[in-house]
């Protein structure tokens, strides 16, 4: 049978560790003591979580907080980063299924026993689909949040507009305008196409 993928048995509580990690300052070493006196969760339930952040990639082996987990806390990353480290931590699972994220937890119940090679009795599946699952809620497949973020620094590179008036009479007329761009400091593609969409559809009215 293979290696039992990363869970938690109690992964109900999963949703409450990660929101105390946005609210808590980034610790030296994420430890027990942190997380009972600094995010309150003092049941020893939580102690298996530490494990799980290291699988996740948010601890490294001596428990301190790695770029991902900085970067989680992050409300406008926070969903992206943890699907990331999803897919790497289940590697197997999104090979064996490219969007195991909306499986039903029938489906999931049965893509994990068949990747285990483990019997429908195995009571640790249900731990490890709950935990998928729980991860599954707080993380944002989409990349949605990651378009509208690029939208807008697309649309706050222009900062200078012209009068909308047709192109072609302007050329009629024979006047001539420069337009002045403050172009955002990043290296994605994708924002300087935006922003020259923009200007096509909105200023050149092409």
């Amino acid at each position: 049978m293979a290696k039992y993928p990363p869970y938690v048995n109690s992964y109900g509580q999963l949703s409450k560790l990660f929101t105390e990690i946005k609210k808590a300052s980034v610790p030296p070493k994420f430890a027990q003591d942190f997380m009972s006196s600094m995010l309150g969760l003092k049941s020893s339930s939580y102690r298996a979580m530490i494990p799980l952040l290291k699988n996740l990639g948010f601890l490294d082996q001596g428990n301190v907080p790695t770029q991902d987990y900085k970067d989680f806390r992050d409300d406008t990353k926070s969903g992206l980063v943890l699907a990331k480290r999803i897919k790497e931590t289940y590697s197997d699972l999104f090979t064996a299924h490219e969007y195991a994220n909306k499986l039903s937890k029938e489906e999931l119940t049965a893509k994990i026993i068949t990747l285990l090679g483990a019997s429908k009795a195995d009571p640790n599946i249900r731990c490890i689909v709950g935990t998928l699952q729980e991860l599954f809620k707080l993380a944002d497949f989409t990349g949605k949040h990651k378009i509208e973020i690029k939208k807008k620094q697309a649309d706050e590179g222009v900062i200078e507009k012209i009068p909308h008036e047709p192109v072609e009479k302007l050329r009629q007329l024979g006047i001539s305008y420069t337009i002045n761009l403050n172009l955002p400091a990043t290296t994605e593609v994708e924002v300087f196409n935006a922003i020259f969409k923009s200007l096509k559809e909105h200023i050149l009215g092409e």
